[in-house]
């Protein structure tokens, strides 16, 4: 179920709202539409970010290394199950 629009007022500094304002233009678009794809693709970039570190992390943890390398192990010898 999508969530409702919410009112938000802020400010931009000008040359951003310029680039704003030429861009919708050139696009044939709104200013909002805008708004709306680079907020959305921040959010992706923000859970890759998140993921990505988290992965780093797990990385570092010997104990999660031992269980992904047993984990492959299983997953391998599944796989030659069917061959």
């Amino acid at each position: 179920m999508p969530y409702p629009n919410i009112t938000f007022t802020s400010t931009l500094p000008s040359n951003l709202m310029h680039w704003l304002d030429d861009t919708a233009k050139k696009r044939k678009s709104t200013k909002k539409q805008i708004i709306v794809e680079a907020l959305v693709q921040y959010k992706v970039n923000a859970k890759k970010a998140e993921f990505t570190a988290g992965f780093k992390r797990a990385a570092k943890d010997p104990e999660m290394l031992t269980m992904a390398e047993e984990g492959m192990d299983d997953y391998l010898n599944q796989l030659k199950s069917f061959l």
